[in-house]
């Protein structure tokens, strides 16, 4: 391995956690590296790539002649700048349409199109300031007003944006300046901050549209093929000094596994946004790819119908959890690229508490479904998105299922139809689901288990719950709001309205001519300072 590649992967293993920084220091001297450019490489977001290439090129014009090519799972259904509700359209909106700010890859929140912010001591003022010159891919000024704009649309009850509950404090919204945005809340919120990062896109209100809509990012939306794929080009007057280093994106949609991996290994993708854990061994071995699986922060779940149907039962609930073996679910969905688990935070995030999960004891669940009535079993259909890898967990659980006496029918759905009439309206007993992490606990707990919540079509209620979600949500200590989320963690799962699974890896793929390229564990997508050599 030549020292460059070596330094390659001490950059990516240091910025991954997988090295401390003392160790990748002392190993950059093994390679005759001074301490004060290894010290430059050790900051986060800094590769060899984007050190050696910024400096060689002119301020604020992009290198030319390299064009990427990214393979994408799926096809979104929309680019609305304020419905990116598929996994694909907001990946293609970090690029495109950065907000204010970000969720940096070492999971913080980070300056985008704000320089920078503070908050007034009684929580309820948050005023941003924007980077000087911002200009939209259409040359017009990306201003305080404009900003202003988007946040009035996102939270108008008639404009339809799903990101407008999480706007619900936001009493006013004003641009005293060109600027600066100020943000008056009605009472304080804690998650206000992280709520921000969330698909939260800034765009030309007057040139507003679900397909090539206009952004300030480092590359523009060009075209849009239907069934093929987007056309991106870099944006000549990013507010990025040098960036970004592609002149062009084709980013393409390849649904098919077998194809995407098979262009990776032509040559005809760059980047592949996911490899199947069936192909990260094999591509392991090849000398044109890397893959190097890092720990991610979504999660994969089984969620129950609590409202009505056998499992409005906790003790049929909490069956299913002692009749499934998580080991054996993660080896067969992830090719033991996963971690099980019974919360949705990791070991590494702040919010993570140890709590006994379910053993696997398929007599005990016999037991229980006996004590709620069911001894005789049952038969159900379940429900499956057909988007990997969920036809997959469905498959696995199944004969488990089936071993304690729930039988189930596998019903498999285009996500276009699944997840708008049958997840969002209940229509389900039981039905596994993935779910994309989130900076802040409240974002992925209140929407979900508070009583009515947008996102609560289990039917999910308790008075406690509520309580605590509503605490969560005004209290600004983190220590008082840390032990709020353990207890909010504990009864979930006691109550199991839905069955935490496991935590699947981030598992990109690329050529090994690609340089200042970096995998975010939350599986968000950039490529500013990606580019290809020779």
């Amino acid at each position: 391995m030549s020292d460059e590649r070596s330094l390659q992967t001490l950059i990516r293993m240091h910025q991954n956690r997988q090295i401390s920084r003392r160790t990748f220091m002392q190993r950059c001297a093994a390679l005759g590296i001074a301490a004060p450019f290894a010290s430059i490489l050790a900051t986060p977001g800094v590769s060899l790539a984007s050190s050696n290439q910024n400096a060689m090129l002119r301020p604020g014009l992009a290198q030319q002649s390299v064009e990427l090519t990214i393979g994408q799972v799926e096809e979104p259904d929309t680019l609305d700048p304020h419905n990116l509700t598929a996994a694909a359209a907001g990946l293609l909106g970090y690029v495109a349409m950065p907000g204010l700010v970000w969720w940096d890859y070492d999971l913080g929140i980070s300056p985008m199109i704000a320089e920078s912010w503070e908050s007034s001591e009684d929580g309820l003022t948050w005023t941003f300031n924007l980077r000087p010159n911002l200009v939209f891919h259409n040359g017009k000024p990306c201003t305080a007003q404009e900003v202003v704009r988007n946040f009035e649309h996102i939270m108008d009850p008639e404009g339809g944006s799903f990101l407008a509950p999480d706007y619900v404090s936001v009493a006013s919204v004003e641009a005293p300046d060109e600027t600066t945005v100020v943000f008056t809340l009605s009472e304080p919120f804690a998650p206000f901050l992280a709520i921000l990062t969330n698909r939260c896109a800034i765009t030309d209100m007057d040139a507003y549209d679900d397909t090539t809509p206009v952004g300030t990012g480092p590359f523009k939306i060009v075209e849009w093929n239907r069934g093929t794929g987007v056309v991106l080009e870099a944006h000549d007057q990013y507010w990025e000094e040098g960036l970004p280093l592609a002149s062009r994106v084709d980013w393409n949609f390849y649904p098919n596994s077998d194809s995407r991996v098979l262009a990776l290994q032509a040559g005809d993708i760059d980047i592949v946004y996911s490899v199947p854990p069936e192909q990260v061994d094999l591509l392991m071995q090849e000398d044109t790819v890397l893959v190097e699986p890092i720990p991610g922060v979504t999660h994969d779940y089984i969620a129950f119908n609590c409202a009505s149907g056998p499992f409005s039962d906790v003790r049929m609930r909490k069956a299913v959890a002692h009749a499934i073996d998580k080991e054996l679910v993660v080896e067969g969905a992830e090719w033991g690229f996963a971690h099980a688990t019974n919360i949705p935070f990791p070991p590494t995030s702040p919010w993570y508490i140890e709590i006994p999960d379910y053993e696997y004891d398929p007599e005990r669940a016999q037991a229980l479904m006996a004590e709620a009535g069911y001894a005789d079993g049952l038969e159900l259909d379940m429900p499956v998105a057909a988007t990997t890898p969920l036809p997959e967990i469905a498959e696995l659980i199944q004969p488990d299922l089936a071993a304690i006496g729930i039988n189930v029918r596998l019903v498999e759905t285009e996500w276009a139809t699944y997840w708008p009439e049958i997840y969002l309206k209940g229509q389900f007993d039981i039905t596994p689901m993935g779910y994309s992490a989130r900076v802040d606990p409240d974002q992925t707990f209140y929407p979900r288990y508070r009583t009515g919540g947008i996102h609560n079509p289990m039917g999910y209620s308790n008075a406690r719950m509520d309580e605590l979600l509503d605490q969560g949500r005004i209290i600004t200590d983190f220590d008082e709001r840390k032990a709020i989320y353990d207890e909010v963690q504990t009864i979930l799962v006691d109550e199991l309205p839905w069955l935490w699974l496991y935590l699947p890896d981030v598992r990109m793929g690329w050529r090994n001519n690609i340089t200042g390229f970096q995998q975010h564990p939350a599986a968000h997508f950039y490529v500013t300072t990606s580019t290809k050599e020779g």
